[in-house]
């Protein structure tokens, strides 16, 4: 009885340091989101955000960084290098969402990402407070870390830029009077107001079943055109690999595209061995307290 108490006691301390263990973000930010041009922005406007992290290689493969930004015509550009510089890989995709996998950001070692947005400011926005570039890691389900520039637009933090008003110069030539010409007007025909959204859904590899909402859709590569505004979960699943999903806020006439990189699918074996590599102080402990075990069983039959 007192050998099983002390092995209750030793796998509950286990258990408490494990929990407290866990790893918190995988990633930092090594400077604020840089944006240019720094003063006023206006309707119309290109813009560029840059934000640089590091990526620790603790980066866990079923998280997955994710992009937003408010910028029309947005253009992503992920350039991935060691720590010294060494560039590795370039990812880049366009679209107001943007999705890193996990497995993509994994190495064993840290990495440095530097993450550049090009867009432009909507129109009829002036007064409206945009997000410029967003970035979270998440788990899908649970958002862990998070950095976000926002900024007003017509109005900036920054030194106000003088406002581009046309000049216009007044000369004293006269200017003959012209004859007026009745000319016919035409009533522009109003275009019609987008009711839906377009998704374009691709997967490494390819061939995953997907589901909006739990309905099935067909496989990837896939473009869904009939997207209702609101918020979906867009789901794959693959013979073979784990389930990856998504959650998309849609806008009316609007496309989104996103790309999965689906992890292969581990056995228990594996999963075991990696759990061993990933944690082995834990693990020799473990082997040690059911050595503790079987003696003690062992001693208690020999009583």
């Amino acid at each position: 009885m007192k050998y099983q108490k002390l092995i209750l006691c030793i796998l509950a301390v286990l258990l408490l340091a494990g929990f407290c263990c866990m790893p918190a973000a995988a990633w930092h930010s090594n400077t604020d989101i840089k944006v240019s041009p720094s003063g006023i922005l206006m309707p119309g406007d290109t813009v560029t955000a840059e934000l640089e992290i590091t990526i620790l290689r603790e980066f866990p493969t079923d998280h997955q960084l994710y992009l937003t930004t408010d910028l029309s015509d947005a253009k992503w550009t992920c350039e991935i290098t060691h720590v010294e510089g060494t560039p590795l890989t370039t990812l880049q995709r366009t679209g107001k969402y943007y999705s890193i996998n996990g497995f993509i950001l994994s190495y064993s070692h840290e990495i440095i990402a530097t993450i550049t947005l090009t867009g432009t400011v909507p129109p009829n926005t002036v007064g409206d407070e945009l997000s410029l570039l967003s970035a979270e890691e998440n788990t899908g389900k649970v958002v862990i870390s998070t950095a976000e520039k926002k900024v007003v637009i017509g109005s900036s933090a920054a030194t106000a830029t003088p406002t581009r008003t046309p000049t216009q110069t007044q000369t004293a030539t006269a200017t003959p009077t012209a004859t007026a010409t009745a000319v016919p007007t035409t009533t522009p025909t109003p275009k019609p107001t987008p009711t839906v959204a377009t998704l374009i859904v691709s997967s490494n590899p390819s061939g995953a079943n997907i589901f909006i909402d739990n309905n099935y859709k067909g496989f990837t590569p896939t473009t869904q055109t009939e997207i209702a505004p609101g918020t979906h979960v867009v789901l794959l699943k693959k013979e073979g690999y784990l389930d990856d999903e998504q959650t998309i806020k849609f806008e009316a006439g609007t496309t989104y595209e996103i790309s999965f990189v689906l992890s292969k699918e581990a056995k228990a074996s594996e999963v075991f061995v990696d759990l061993i590599k990933q944690y082995p102080t834990i693990a020799l402990i473990g082997v040690i307290i059911i050595g503790f075990g079987v003696l003690a069983l062992l001693i208690r039959r020999k009583r």
